[in-house]
């Protein structure tokens, strides 16, 4: 019965720390505030003592990757800080279990594996959050192939660098990236900018030089209203490319890497073939 209640009290445990840090529905009058470009950005929604306190903390990663996945650095602290947690959980899990199992284990193991847990979950939100924006500008830039060629083929269909600039990305929002390319094209029109300007400011937040290159090209076309259509096509070729290649080089790296756990399975299963009859050899 106490194992029982044991495992029942940890059931409950977990089921409510996943509870808090589960997606909530957000509240609607803070939502709509946020749409308000007016009004400056607001931190996200926790304690402002424990923001403060995170903030000061060491290890941080660059403003270009927290914006090229959409977060403020304040929901990265906090979702930095609950990952922490999480990890860091297993040490009093591990003690629970050792003390209704009565197994005689030192209170060190427990307290040992609440701190290293807690520090693998605090330096690997930063290195989660680094592959996860370069996993977006991967995706951007495939994006953005597209979107150069419908901006040549517009451009060479006589309309101007504006509107080149500005429909692809209202024609093909079905991802992501093509929608954060619309969303920063609104953006500068609303503030009274050109498109390319928009572009140059996206290219720089997020650390995308292809859109810097772009900006570039379409200011000169507007600007001094230089013909950019086989520029645009000959950039979106060599951007094709590019990412082809690197698309071969990731495959051709993954496929050495295939071949050590493959070794590693014959070489098992020769042990477990060979270690009877070597007993029995040896035992002659």
């Amino acid at each position: 019965m106490l194992a029982v209640a044991g495992g029942a009290l940890l059931g409950i445990g977990f089921t409510v720390a996943g509870a808090a840090f589960g997606p909530r529905h957000p509240v609607l009058a803070d939502a709509l505030a946020a749409l308000d470009e007016r009004q400056p950005r607001q931190s996200y929604p926790a304690a402002p003592v424990l923001v403060r306190v995170l903030r000061h903390l060491p290890g941080t990663v660059p403003d270009a990757d927290l914006d090229m996945i959409g977060w403020d650095r304040d929901r990265f602290l906090v979702a930095r800080a609950g990952r922490s947690l999480r990890y860091a959980a297993a040490g009093p899990v591990l003690g629970t279990a050792v003390w209704i199992l009565d197994l005689g284990l030192p209170l060190v193991a427990p307290a040992g594996l609440t701190l290293v847990g807690g520090l693998l979950g605090w330096t690997g939100s930063a290195h989660a959050v680094s592959l996860r924006a370069e996993n977006a500008r991967e995706q951007l830039r495939f994006a953005l192939v597209s979107y150069l060629q419908q901006v040549g083929l517009l451009r060479h269909g006589g309309a101007g660098v504006s509107t080149a600039l500005t429909l692809p990305a209202q024609l093909l929002p079905d991802g992501w990236a093509m929608r954060r390319i619309a969303d920063e094209l609104a953006h500068a029109e609303r503030s009274g900018l050109m498109p390319w300007d928009g572009l140059r400011r996206f290219g720089e937040r997020v650390g995308v030089d292809e859109l810097t290159d772009l900006s570039a090209i379409a200011a000169s076309a507007g600007h001094d209203g230089g013909a950019i259509v086989d520029t645009l096509l000959a950039r979106a070729g060599s951007l094709r490319d590019e990412l082809l290649a690197d698309e071969h080089t990731d495959a051709n790296r993954a496929s050495g890497q295939m071949s050590t756990p493959g070794a590693l399975q014959v070489f098992l299963i020769a042990a477990w073939v060979l270690f009877p009859a070597g007993v029995a050899l040896l035992s002659l």
